[in-house]
């Protein structure tokens, strides 16, 4: 008995979540945070200096995602493999952050000096992104047991929740300073977290996953598959409300772009509050058993339109700021369950191969929303952003019913 209970305390050892560990690697999540906001916001007004056409600007904000629609997936396969003294994961951020770095402040020069200059800087920082993004997001998974990725998600999902309030709260005050000033500001933030990964951080040796041959992950389950397309609508959906909404708010509502952008603030914040709680929702806290994940994510889906039908009945966002943060609340339920259901559906070995494949669908999102809204936008108005939002997140939703698999393993649960 005194044997069983040894080995009952050594399971819950082995199984408690490392906190410190995790909100370490949360810090590149905070890099990439600090990025896309700010992007998505302002890159739209910084094109229309030189564009007319939303259908083009929507194009252009996709030429990034076409360019690493098969890097991201790749670079993930190759850190499976990726042997260094530094690790197999932060060996990319190392080197591929600092340039994401320096063309994000070539950004503003661009705006300032020419289009192509500007477009150029943009392909160029996204491609830099996109070669640091999945392996550093892969290294929760390493080092995580599978029944705690949903926590350990949510405390990462902190950490970008709160890079995203501060790019935007302090970029609509920078941007009323000047409007290159945010991107510049996040830059030197950027080149802060590398040289904290490269002076205070090293990847541990030993994987919760075993690394076997390096292959390419043909994805054959069907759950894998209905999931896969449930992440491509939500992003369709979600990545157009970002690009969108403060072109949206300036030119259908008569709002100042900057006013619009620091509405944003209110959703990063309720995604903020919200993102460890709703990985503990989903897997449950000690005895008591959680919602699961696809519950989860299905209650966050059904919020999501909720908030998108009542913003479309908004006549001045400004009064509707508990709306942004309706969609910060319910967004965190999706997010930070989403990515947990993949990595228990990867194979040994398999876990930035199915990273990858993520974000392969969440950019072909990116490629696939910004140009679809600006053409409804060019033909039928702004009356149509809200609803086709809905849409997408319906389609989302009936995608989520038919997956069957992505819950934490009984025995896991057991032992939990």
């Amino acid at each position: 008995m005194k044997h069983q209970r040894t080995e009952a305390s050594s399971a819950m050892t082995q199984l408690r979540l490392n906190w410190k560990n995790t909100f370490i690697i949360g810090l590149g999540f905070f890099g990439v945070g600090l990025v896309w906001p700010l992007y998505n916001a302002y890159m739209p007004i910084f094109y229309a200096r030189y564009i007319e056409a939303k259908a083009t600007i929507g194009y252009l904000m996709t030429i990034d995602n076409w360019l690493a629609l098969t890097l991201t997936p790749l670079v993930g396969f190759l850190s499976d493999r990726t042997r260094t003294r530094f690790g197999r994961r932060i060996p990319y951020l190392l080197v591929f952050a600092p340039l994401s770095a320096l063309f994000l402040m070539l950004i503003p020069v661009g705006w300032e000096t020419s289009l192509w200059l500007l477009l150029g800087a943009a392909v160029l920082m996204n491609l830099s992104m996109a070669c640091w993004r999945s392996p550093i997001v892969a290294l929760m998974p390493d080092v995580t047991p599978p029944p705690l990725r949903s926590k350990a998600n949510g405390i990462i999902n902190f950490m970008g929740g709160l890079a995203y309030i501060v790019a935007m709260f302090g970029g609509a005050i920078l941007y009323r300073m000047y409007p290159g000033l945010p991107f510049v500001a996040s830059a030197l933030l950027l080149l802060g977290i590398t040289a904290i990964f490269y002076f205070f951080i090293r990847e541990p040796e030993h994987s919760t996953e075993k690394s076997e041959r390096f292959q390419f992950a043909l994805i054959r389950d069907r759950s894998a598959i209905f999931m896969l397309l449930a992440i491509f609508c939500w992003f369709v959906a979600y990545n157009s409300l970002e690009t969108w909404v403060t072109t949206y708010g300036r030119e259908h509502l008569g709002m100042h772009e900057a006013d619009v952008a620091g509405l944003l603030t209110f959703s990063g914040g309720a995604f903020l509050l919200f993102a460890i709680p709703s990985g503990f929702l989903a897997d449950g806290i000690g005895r008591f058993k959680g919602l699961g994940r696809k519950r989860t994510i299905l209650g966050g889906l059904l919020l999501m339109i909720l908030a998108f039908f009542l913003l479309d009945l908004q006549a001045n966002l400004k009064s509707a700021w508990y709306l942004f943060a309706l969609v910060g609340f319910a967004w965190s339920w999706v997010n930070i369950n989403s990515y947990p259901m993949i990595t228990q559906m990867a194979g040994p070995g398999q876990i930035g191969a199915y990273t990858g494949m993520y974000y392969l669908f969440s950019s072909m999102a990116n490629i696939a929303g910004p140009p679809l809204f600006g053409w409804v936008f060019d033909h039928y108005g702004y009356r149509f952003f809200f609803p086709l939002g809905i849409l997408f997140m319906a389609l989302a939703a009936l995608c989520m019913l038919l997956v069957t698999k992505g819950e934490k393993e009984p025995a896991a649960e057991a032992r939990a």
